[in-house]
């Protein structure tokens, strides 16, 4: 069943896949400025300020890259870099504000790609991701298929790329538009900035004069019957973006084959 829009309407897909970056850390002064970098370049991005939200996103965003801050409190960072390795063909990167030789050969050991050394240079950092990236789409084997979600009263394939109702019945989506959904979705309840929405939907910087990703977002709604402005799905934040309120649950491999 197609769901998409005419393709020749859609925007044309990207000539190379747009890496998808977790960053596990909770450094308040820096990570935020780290993830606006990597948006800006035209990355998606994820945060995960705890080791099990980061595990979690692992299954749900499916990362090309984690950039994995060893200093996190309450956990082993380089015992984590090890389960990293070992559940997915992501490439990973530790972060650290400690330069010991040691820890270094450690996480290499553990299975990282790369390390960095706090304070982090950002055009550094962001090169560090490319080449980590590029090794992994080398190496990596084809990525599993990706999880079913429910949001509200529709069932969202990423995999398929459709959306569908208790019955069925199928919404014509543009490319843009389930792009900005799949954004939303994976954000896991976080704001995504308008800056994040058009790099990841339509392809281009975002400027503060340019309406195109709020027109985007009503189109979306509308055609997810998503007008209550007081039980919408999709809402506005204000000076952070939009954010996907709606309850989100992965299905289990049963039932997404009876989905199928």
């Amino acid at each position: 069943m197609l769901v998409l829009s005419d393709p020749r309407t859609c925007d044309p897909p990207a000539a190379t896949p747009v890496p998808r970056v977790l960053l596990i850390a909770d450094d308040a002064a820096m990570t935020p400025t780290m993830r606006h970098f990597i948006e800006r370049a035209g990355m998606r991005t994820a945060l995960a300020p705890t080791v099990p939200l980061g595990m979690a996103l692992c299954k749900s965003f499916l990362p090309d890259v984690v950039l994995l801050d060893l200093d996190l409190p309450g956990g082993d960072g380089v015992a984590l870099i090890g389960r990293l390795a070992r559940a997915g063909d992501c490439g990973i990167i530790a972060l650290s504000g400690r330069g010991e030789e040691s820890e270094r050969v450690a996480g290499l050991e553990q299975g990282a790609d790369d390390y960095i050394v706090k304070p982090v240079r950002l055009r550094e950092m962001l090169a560090r991701i490319r080449a980590v990236h590029r090794r992994a789409q080398r190496r990596g084997p084809a990525r599993p298929p990706q999880p079913v979600h429910i949001v509200g009263p529709w069932r969202v394939d990423l995999q398929r790329r459709t959306v569908l109702d208790g019955a069925d019945g199928a919404v014509a989506l543009t490319g843009a538009e389930f792009a900005a959904l799949q954004a939303l979705l994976e954000a896991v309840g976080e704001p995504v900035s308008r800056e994040r929405l058009s790099a990841a939907a339509l392809r281009r910087p975002w400027r503060p004069e340019d309406r195109s990703i709020d027109q985007l977002i009503f189109g979306l709604r509308r055609k997810l019957g998503d007008d209550d402005p007081a039980r919408r799905l999709i809402q506005s934040v204000r000076g952070a973006g939009y954010v996907l309120v709606g309850e989100s649950a992965e299905l289990s491999d049963d039932e997404r084959r009876a989905a199928s």
